[in-house]
């Protein structure tokens, strides 16, 4: 009686659809609503991964190494701050990182169970409704920036989630691509409203690498007809006077403000020790030493506005190598994947999701802290799929 007891209570609370309701209330509660719901979903998905390491559903020895290279990477950034400068140590991004993880592992455990064919549709369609509630922030409660208080942080959302809808519409049968083209016109529509820059360069750039270096066959012949009619259309129509911003990027770099930025930063870490070029000054430790460096015309930044300045001030050296070659790890291995994945649609996702990746880095490199959790939670979001299709192209072979 016992024994058919237990088995059935861990049928229930090692069933994949929980692991389903804590990710997408995690996605939703955060893209969507903004409210800090998210650390609560995370919380709760990392309780569903002890349940099924518990009864033995996910089996530590099975996790691949990336994963554990991955918590490598977090906890030598987590313990190299604690250790060397407790005193100024932003343990609130610390959080950020241990959550990054946590939903990143959650999406492993969730790829190791029986997952039905409508899951992936539900996921896509539950990524629409975060669009939408959005678009109705802006359009029917005339909120700018939907329902985050920055145009760079919204412009994060608009412009990472095109590439994965842009796989919906490739995926889905008939009608059905309506639900996944109209919201996505829309939704580039507002990005473009936003007037975000760097959003822009992006998500371009990203698109454009992928069509020159990641398909092969005259679809990038296509992508690049695309891309340059694009081009022609905003800068003919200056629609959102957007491709004037963009000109202005390149043409005027030194009035930006990051460029005053970068180079206070780099004079910051000029006045490095021995120690804080290896392990840093500690996450946290920019904003308190930056306004003895500061230009007279910025003297408020509380990040360098580019993830490579503020790891390498922050963690040094050796977290450059760590955070910056894991990424470039992830990207090398997804694109030596994608010729070997026999199925043409996980392989179109995969192209999506290194857009994401690009995009990520590039926008949230300029705009966000990279430990704050607007670039982590999205990072998570990005980097759980792609190991998760890495790591089932190699179990089934796919890389013999």
């Amino acid at each position: 009686m016992f024994r058919s007891k237990y088995e059935s209570l861990k049928i229930i609370f090692t069933s994949e659809y929980w692991l389903i309701f804590s990710l997408c209330g995690a996605f939703s509660s955060f893209f969507a609503l903004n409210r800090g719901g998210v650390v609560v979903f995370i919380e709760a998905s990392f309780v569903l991964i002890l349940i099924n390491v518990l009864t033995g559903q996910y089996k530590i020895k099975a996790i691949p190494l990336d994963y554990w290279i991955l918590v490598g990477i977090c906890s030598y950034l987590i313990i190299t701050a604690y250790l060397f400068y407790p005193q100024v140590t932003h343990y609130r991004w610390l959080a950020n990182l241990v959550r990054m993880v946590c939903i990143v592992f959650a999406m492993h455990c969730l790829s190791q169970k029986a997952i039905k064919d409508w899951i992936p549709l539900f996921f896509g369609l539950i990524l629409i409704v975060a669009v939408c509630w959005q678009l109705a922030a802006f359009y029917f409660f005339d909120m700018p920036f939907g329902t985050f208080s920055n145009p760079h942080i919204i412009s994060s959302f608009t412009m990472l989630v095109i590439p994965i809808i842009a796989y919906f519409i490739f995926i889905v049968p008939g009608w059905y691509k309506l639900l996944f083209i109209i919201p996505g016109l829309i939704d580039i529509d507002f990005m473009i409203r936003t007037r975000s820059g760097p959003a822009i360069v992006a998500i371009i750039f990203a698109s454009l690498f992928s069509v020159l270096f990641l398909i092969k066959d005259r679809r990038k012949w296509i992508g690049l007809s695309l891309i340059g009619i694009l081009f022609i259309v905003l800068h003919v129509s200056e629609y959102g006077n957007i491709a004037t911003k963009v000109e202005k990027i390149f043409t005027h770099y030194q009035e930006e403000t990051r460029w005053l930025i970068w180079s206070s930063s780099w004079n910051m870490l000029n006045d490095n020790g021995l120690q804080a070029w290896v392990v840093g000054n500690g996450i946290g430790s920019f904003n308190k030493v930056y306004p003895k460096y500061a230009h007279q015309r910025e003297t408020t930044a509380t990040f360098p506005h580019l993830f490579l300045l503020e790891v390498l001030y922050q963690s040094g050296l050796v977290g450059v190598i760590l955070v910056f070659g894991g990424i470039a790890a992830v990207c090398f291995q997804s694109m030596r994947f994608l010729n070997k994945i026999p199925d043409r649609g996980e392989g179109v996702l995969l192209i999506c999701l290194l857009v994401m990746l690009l995009s990520w880095l590039i926008h949230c490199g300029l705009t966000v802290h990279f430990y704050s959790k607007y670039a982590q939670y999205s990072l998570a979001f990005i980097l759980g799929p792609i190991l998760a299709i890495l790591n089932s192209s190699a179990a089934n072979g796919t890389d013999n």
